[in-house]
């Protein structure tokens, strides 16, 4: 799978990564308060009670960290995603599961993946380009299993791409509500209840 592997790139440790870690958490909660374009690397540096030339060491701008914060999000989606295909093929519960998957990060980054949301349009050049690629596959194997559905007789003749985008729209668009009821809603059962309501339709059968 072509899902990129940071540690490859660079040799760190334990400790380098969590500290950037929690730098992109500080990172996501100004992204919230001030706005990506408002945000400066000394209001993070102060965030994160780090000297500016400390943090310049970890990341070079904001653009970085905001592209830090997409490939989190892509890492933890494809990752799931790759291990539910491999252990399941009927595709209401593949969905179920990836929905699942899409509601646990809302739950537990809700920062980064609001700026995962909300920022894909500030990434430029080569960040852009790998996230979109990234965006592209994520999407694909969602249609895949679509399609593979419909091929299997276990789902109805529908657009395969027209129902992916509706099932990912309902399954992004969960950032704006889903953090305030995840505590009285875990993902998995909120994702049970979203599925059904998408896998089932709210038509009355005649």
């Amino acid at each position: 799978m072509a899902i990129e592997k940071k540690a490859k790139a660079r040799v760190t440790t334990a400790a380098h990564d969590e500290r950037r870690l929690e730098i992109i958490m500080h990172c996501a909660d100004l992204f919230d308060k001030v706005g990506y374009h408002k945000m400066t690397m000394q209001m993070l540096a102060d965030e994160a009670g780090l000297g500016k030339p400390t943090l310049y060491h970890y990341f070079p701008s904001k653009a970085d960290i905001l592209f830090e914060m997409h490939q989190i999000h892509m890492d933890a989606l494809l990752s799931d995603l790759e291990a539910e295909v491999a252990e399941c093929s009927d595709p209401g519960v593949l969905l179920t599961k990836t929905c699942t998957s899409a509601l646990r990060q809302i739950a537990e980054h809700p920062g980064y993946v609001r700026a995962f949301m909300d920022h894909y349009g500030d990434l430029e050049g080569e960040h852009r380009t790998k996230i979109k690629r990234r965006r592209e596959e994520y999407f694909d194997r969602i249609r895949a299993i679509i399609a593979d559905g419909i091929s299997a007789g276990k789902l109805r003749k529908v657009d395969p791409e027209l129902t992916a985008l509706v099932f990912l729209g309902m399954c992004n668009w969960a950032y704006k509500w889903y953090p305030g009821k995840a505590a009285e809603t875990p993902p998995a059962r909120m994702a049970k209840q979203l599925c059904q309501i998408f896998l089932d339709g709210i038509t009355r059968p005649r």
